[in-house]
């Protein structure tokens, strides 16, 4: 065996490379300024500033790159992201801080939904286990007035009322509450009215979405605890009456009115 040392290698003819047939074998720093061919085994990239195809990465380097496209990734240790548009677990999905929804809402298909907390579903406070819910105010009812359900569930007027009224339910101003509920879900309603005289009262005309029965396609059956609407105000304090809204189809719903303190 024998060392050859030289400066250059270059080709039998100018602008060829050298030929070396049976391989090279390099026991020090090999330096280039491109590759061409296969990299069957790669260990450590410093710097790659082109790659189409990679095989045989191994070690710990932290590479940084614009998309991976694939067919399954595993990962061991913890996976962060900042946008995604869609994930399909097999297994359990958990979130260490909160699950914000902004659109869209939830949908919960086979074994139901378990909370070991408190659930909430619109804007209120959480006081020791107990839901305190947003109400409403008013000053003077008049004919019909919306009842937005999404601000919470009590009503209450506190000036004296100019003319007989009824509620229009709805979600909110922009969503129906038949698009909210499902066949057979039930809510409840309370409204609080001042009652200084009996003149006027609550009609029995309960709209919802905006519509009387027989409207829209929409069919509301109101049945008033007793039998019948109540035909006076109760002339002081405050008349006071509780909805419960049952949907039995689309469009479809049962209204259990009861009137306390209005005659």
């Amino acid at each position: 065996m024998s060392s050859l040392r030289v400066t250059n290698l270059r080709g039998g003819t100018v602008g060829t490379s050298p030929t070396l047939p049976d391989g090279v074998v390099v026991t020090g720093v090999a330096t280039a300024t491109t590759f061409d061919g296969n990299a069957t085994t790669a260990t450590t990239a410093t710097t790659a500033t082109t790659a189409t195809n990679a095989q045989g990465l191994t070690g710990t380097p932290d590479i940084t790159i614009r998309n991976i496209t694939g067919v399954a990734a595993t990962f061991t240790g913890v996976l962060t992201y900042e946008d995604v548009t869609n994930i399909d677990s097999l297994g359990i999905v958990t979130a260490r801080t909160g699950v914000k929804v902004l659109a869209g809402g939830i949908s919960v298909v086979g074994g139901g939904a378990t909370v070991a907390g408190i659930a909430t579903f619109h804007d209120g406070a959480d006081i020791e286990g107990f839901k305190i819910e947003d109400g409403q105010t008013a000053a003077t009812p008049n004919g019909e007035f919306n009842f937005y359900l999404a601000s919470g569930h009590f009503f209450r007027y506190t000036g004296t009322p100019g003319a007989d009224y009824y509620p229009n339910f709805k979600h909110s101003a922009s969503i129906n509450l038949n698009d909210r509920m499902d066949v057979n879900d039930v809510v409840t309603a309370t409204l609080a009215v001042n009652s200084p005289a009996v003149t006027y009262h609550i009609a029995n005309t309960i709209h919802i979405d905006g519509n009387a029965t027989g409207e829209n396609s929409y069919t509301i059956d109101t049945d008033w605890v007793g039998g019948s609407a109540p035909s006076a105000g109760n002339g002081s304090g405050y008349d006071i009456y509780s909805f419960t809204i049952i949907k039995t189809a689309d469009k479809n719903f049962t209204v259990l009115a009861n009137a306390l303190g209005a005659a």
